[in-house]
């Protein structure tokens, strides 16, 4: 240790001596008149030399004083200049310094050091267009050089000129012997490419790092994630069951087991989802509740309604407020059609809801009434569906699928008058026209029935002035022409509700009618599809074998 205090004594006593001799030398040959003979003798390489240590040594200032004296009185001696700007740079003094790189480049204009200083001091000054125009051209004579290809392009992604950008880290990749670095190269590539939307190229560089780096984590999981963009959610799940071959830490086991359940999911896979959600509750850091709240969803997507609600009761008993799996409860139970149940869950959280709570309360068991009103008339127990609709008006009186609902079952009890009023009522409380077109139809048909033709075709026109693509509004019309004999428009309507819907085998059915007087080809031919839809369909069946029998006569 004493050994190494007396060299280092010794190196900075040679240093300071030989500054004062420099310094000594200045003075001299400021005090002179430059002419031959004079005391001092610097010759050129005496003065680059000195320039030059000095430099090496890291002693800018004095570099600095001793090139600028020197250039007063020799301003065209290049070599000095270029370590006086070099000297500059080194100081962070980066306007000195490019005054003297522009001195030297009007002389050495390929002087590609000198033009690598000015470049830098342009990215030290963030004067980015101009220092990327320093790089372009040192980029064309050099395009070997690693660290000018790399600036190059970091000059390029920092301006947002990712075509650029990319095409430049490319030759640096190719230019790169060491893995780490290629590795680190191909995955700015892979992310460059991703944001200019070329995933063909940016999932090449992610393999092409993941060829070094196999298991790196980061890697694997931005693939996953590109996987993911582009919805091909097959390989995005075969990656991440990769992963759980050697991902050990606990946030990315996570993110791994979480996002193959996100997946399982979207792909309406909900055994595979229940599996991995079922190993997710065993990853320290996953939200256990929810966890287990999905499951039971998942279990009620499969139709296993009866281990779902077993989860969700569980839920409820284990949580201290429970409102939200409380709700999801009695949607099960609805799903399940014991309403009676999902009306005591309703009721139980009506007693310690909040006000916000129970005006949601409220809605959802106006909507319970509605569906068990909807089941009740379904089985044509309509004195049932009219109380459960009645009740459903005491929690949302405003609710319009109320009346439309009273009006089906007016309908389908033939009290047409009655259907009319409640329609009407449904289409009034309607505000955000929610439902108009479904109720416009119904209160056409009413009208039908009742032999209002004038009110049937206002409902009608209504509703394809508000919906002009709705399939069963223009049968409807379709069959409002056919009744007038206005047999072209009637076949315009109904070929525009088979455009719309394809599967609506009616007006294929009354469009083939038609056929029949002017086109017997077109009519076998829907009747025919017609058959394919529903074999059963009679009348489409009696009608092609007439078609068929008459063309033998």
């Amino acid at each position: 240790m004493a050994d190494t205090n007396i060299i280092i004594i010794i190196v900075a006593f040679v240093v300071a001596i030989g500054a004062i001799y420099i310094l000594y030398s200045i003075i001299l040959f400021q005090g002179g008149n430059g002419k031959k003979g004079d005391e001092l003798q610097l010759s050129t390489k005496n003065i680059l030399d000195q320039v030059e240590v000095l430099f090496d040594k890291k002693e800018y200032a004095l570099v600095q004083l001793l090139a600028t004296k020197y250039l007063d009185r020799v301003p065209s001696h290049i070599d000095v200049r270029i370590y006086l700007a070099k000297a500059y740079f080194e100081d962070r003094k980066y306007n000195q310094a490019i005054r003297q790189c522009l001195t030297v480049l009007k002389k050495r204009p390929d002087d590609l050091e000198t033009r690598k200083v000015l470049g830098s001091c342009y990215i030290r000054k963030q004067a980015t267009t101009k220092a990327i125009k320093e790089y372009e051209y040192l980029f064309e004579h050099s395009k070997n050089d690693k660290d000018i290809t790399r600036t190059l392009a970091e000059l390029y992604r920092e301006t947002d000129q990712l075509y650029s950008s990319i095409s430049i880290y490319e030759v640096l990749s190719d230019l790169l012997d060491i893995e780490d670095e290629v590795a680190d190269v191909q995955s700015i590539l892979a992310e460059l490419n991703e944001q200019v939307k070329d995933y063909p190229a940016a999932f090449e560089a992610y393999k092409r790092r993941l060829g070094i780096y196999p298991n790196d984590v980061d890697t694997n999981r931005k693939l996953t994630e590109l996987y993911i963009k582009i919805k091909n959610y097959p390989v995005a799940i075969e990656t991440l069951l990769y992963m759980l071959t050697f991902v050990t830490d606990g946030k990315n086991l996570l993110w791994v087991y979480e996002t193959l359940v996100s997946l399982y999911v979207e792909s309406e896979d909900y055994e595979k989802a229940i599996e991995y959600s079922e190993k997710l509750l065993d990853i320290q850091g996953s939200d256990k509740f929810k966890v287990r709240n999905d499951i039971a969803a998942y279990n009620i997507k499969l139709n296993r309604l009866g281990e779902g609600i077993a989860i969700l009761e569980d839920l409820a008993m284990m949580s201290q407020n429970g409102f939200d799996v409380t709700l999801e409860l009695a949607d099960a139970y609805i799903h399940q059609k014991e309403y009676q149940k999902a009306l005591e869950k309703y009721t139980l959280l009506l007693d310690k809801a909040t006000p916000r709570e129970a005006k949601t309360v409220n809605l959802l068991l106006c909507e319970l009434y509605i569906k068990w009103a909807v089941d009740m008339s379904e089985q044509n127990k309509f004195d049932e569906s009219f109380e459960y609709l009645k009740n459903a008006t005491q929690y949302n009186t405003l609710n319009p699928e109320i009346y439309y609902n009273v009006a089906k079952n007016n309908y389908k009890k033939k009290d047409f008058t009655a259907c009319v009023e409640a329609i009407n009522k449904a289409l009034e409380y309607d505000k955000q026209n929610e439902y108009k077109s479904k109720y416009l139809l119904m209160l056409s048909e009413a009208h039908h029935q009742l032999g209002n033709f004038f009110e049937e075709k206002k409902a009608l026109t209504d509703l394809l002035k508000y919906d002009d693509k709705n399939p069963e509004g223009l049968y409807r019309v379709g069959l409002m022409y056919t009744a007038q004999h206005d047999i072209k428009n009637a076949e315009d309507a109904f070929k525009r509700a088979i455009l719309y819907n394809p599967e609506l085998i009616q007006a294929k059915y009354n469009l083939a009618l038609l056929y029949e007087s002017n086109n017997r080809d077109k009519a076998k031919e829907l009747y025919m599809e017609v058959l394919e839809q529903d074999p059963t369909f009679e009348e489409a069946k009696n009608a092609l074998a007439d078609l068929s029998t008459s063309d033998f006569f």
